[in-house]
């Protein structure tokens, strides 16, 4: 809470000289979102109380501010909080509103912590009647989240209360071609209700969510301003409460090049949040790490980087070379440790006790052995080791618990492989720009995926090829389709493979080619793949808010 009042106070003062009406933040801005358990702490509202009173302070000599806190209900039954907006003016708290649609699905539980308001709120603010709203108010329809879970609106509510103009402070978590979804649901408030509509909206990692900004003014059915997504900006924007709007130009991105900067807003954001500086990737000269170390270098820069190939008897020199490739070309450092004394010491010790490992038990040593080294460098230079796992191979378990599975952070736990080599290709475009050579060299995009833990080995020989896993698993797990659903499209013996894998993912099958105890979560997280790491997750495209 220091650190967010301290952030909303500097914005505050800075905007002094350009004598705004008004100055709004988002949903929760004191406390962050989503506070989660910490609400039923009474230590964290008594904290969150003083810090509005400093807030309040800030506006005895400048412009009205508008923040988003937890406020103690009236009653001493249900519910202890409401999630709220506040009016602070003239030095101290005016009028507050109370969130009146609380979502519990996707990512969601606010059911759990807060009581829902009743009424609509306007306020007058330099002539102006501004009605206040937050977030979910704002979805009741199906343009964002695709189903219609409410049949009242809170923005029309509050324009036939009086409002000229509609506030909607949020903490809308960020999902591919979102953005765009929300600015035709704005657009169609604006028009809806005859009054501009103004989308506030937080920036920054949380956990394992990402909240993208992209906040907005819309006006007559249009979007007549944003902000830049994916970084913190105070903007000052005229809105034209009488008047005509402008239309800015059209800067829709590509999905990959969405996520691209939300994973790198997500990595860079975990760091300085944990307090760690560095990153440590094992890099195979395969197209996941290869990805990763390009995210960690986006997110944090070359020096703070530290890339390693760890080589076995059956690592091919190509990969080596690939790997090498990679580091060179982001500046980052680079070594190879080779580790196939140490497999054949461990080989050795098991067969001298009647325990000679063999098949996968034997290959998956490799992996583990490279994560405890990993892990032991990371430890003595006090950095963060980045997985480099997909959702595409965590969600049939092909992967090594406490081997390529180990890390404090999956960069790419909720992408499917086919986004992993779309990423690659935007980081050609932006990066390889200044080089006569792209960032990641075509061998290792045109390769055959394989976890190389034996001679030969392709992952395609052992799942599903990645162009038909990855929508059958994305049917199976965001949209919630029939396994009979999805084999109307694809070949049932294909369909059952990969979801027989899913459904077993958290049993450590000796069926899968490495061992996996991923637990898969189907509607909170939009059905991604937890490991026991952090993974940066997409709400739902079809449900997130």
């Amino acid at each position: 809470m220091d650190g967010n009042v301290d952030k909303i106070t500097t914005e505050h003062g800075q905007l002094l000289d350009t004598e705004p009406n008004l100055v709004v933040t988002p949903e929760l801005s004191v406390v962050g979102y989503s506070p989660r358990d910490l609400l039923h702490r009474t230590e964290m509202l008594d904290a969150q109380e003083a810090a509005l009173n400093d807030l309040a302070l800030e506006t005895a000599d400048g412009p009205p501010l508008i923040v988003g806190a937890a406020v103690r209900t009236e009653r001493d039954n249900g519910a202890p909080v409401h999630n709220a907006a506040i009016v602070l003016r003239d030095g101290e708290t005016s009028e507050t509103y109370h969130k009146r649609l609380l979502p519990t699905y996707d990512v969601f539980d606010e059911h759990r912590y807060f009581r829902p308001g009743t009424d609509p709120v306007v306020v007058d603010i330099a002539g102006t009647s501004i009605g206040l709203t937050i977030c979910e108010d704002a979805w009741q329809d199906t343009v964002v989240t695709g189903t219609r879970r409410r049949d009242e609106s809170p923005l029309q509510d509050t324009a036939a209360s009086g409002a000229d103009l509609i506030i909607t402070l949020s903490t809308s978590p960020f999902s591919l071609e979102k953005p765009s979804r929300r600015e035709d649901q704005f657009a169609a408030h604006a028009a809806e209700t005859g009054c501009p509509v103004v989308f506030v909206n937080q920036v920054g990692g949380n956990d394992e969510l990402i909240f993208d900004g992209h906040s907005l003014v819309a006006v007559d059915g249009a979007v007549h301003e944003q902000v830049t997504g994916f970084e913190s900006s105070t903007t000052v924007v005229d809105v034209p409460v009488n008047g005509d709007a402008t239309v800015p130009t059209d800067t829709t991105e590509t999905r990959a090049t969405q996520a691209r900067k939300a994973l790198t807003l997500g990595v860079r954001d975990y760091f300085e949040k944990t307090g760690f500086e560095e990153a440590v990737i094992g890099l195979s000269g395969g197209i996941d790490s290869a990805v990763a170390a390009a995210l960690a270098v986006a997110a944090l820069d070359a020096d703070s980087v530290y890339a390693v190939s760890l080589q076995s008897e059956v690592t091919s020199q190509q990969s080596i070379t690939d790997a090498r490739t990679v580091a060179a070309n982001l500046g980052t450092e680079f070594d190879v440790i080779p580790i196939g004394s140490v497999v054949e010491d461990i080989s050795q010790t098991l067969d001298a006790n009647n325990a000679s490992f063999t098949g996968i038990a034997a290959e998956n040593i490799q992996a583990r052995i490279r994560g405890s080294i990993l892990m032991g460098i990371a430890n003595q230079q006090n950095a963060l080791v980045l997985t480099p796992d997909n959702k595409s191979e965590a969600a049939v378990g092909y992967c090594t618990l406490y081997g390529d599975a180990v890390g404090a952070l999956a960069p790419l736990g909720d992408c499917y492989k086919r986004l992993v080599y779309e990423l690659a290709g935007v980081f050609n475009q932006t990066l390889s720009s200044a080089k006569s050579s792209p960032i990641i060299p075509p061998s290792v995009i045109e390769k055959e995926p394989t976890a190389e833990l034996r001679t030969g080995q392709a992952d395609e020989e052992e799942i599903p090829a990645y162009e038909v896993l990855d929508p059958i698993l994305k049917q199976y797990i965001e949209e919630g389709n029939t396994i009979s659903s999805i084999q109307e499209e694809y070949p049932d013996h294909i369909v059952d493979e990969a979801l027989q894998r899913t459904t077993r993912a958290d049993l450590n099958d000796d069926k899968h080619h490495h061992h996996s105890v991923s637990r898969k979560r189907r509607s909170n997280v939009g059905g991604t793949i937890q490991l026991p790491q952090r993974t940066i997750v997409y709400s739902r495209a079809t449900e997130s808010s």
